[in-house]
């Protein structure tokens, strides 16, 4: 009885393995890094306009 329930614990912590660099991968592609210069562009328009917002 107790041997399925290893079986099952360590087949969910092996697909835990499998799925996690997949994940990081994922994560990676989603989020732009910082060196990006679109997304360096777009966050220097965010600060300008938030600039303009706190003088008004």
């Amino acid at each position: 009885m107790l041997g399925g329930i290893d079986n099952t614990l360590f087949l969910q912590a092996f697909g835990g393995f499998i799925v996690l660099p997949i994940f990081i991968l994922f994560l990676k592609w989603t989020f732009p890094n910082k060196k990006d210069p679109a997304a360096r562009a777009h966050r220097r328009a965010l600060k300008a306009s938030l600039r303009e917002l706190k003088r008004k």
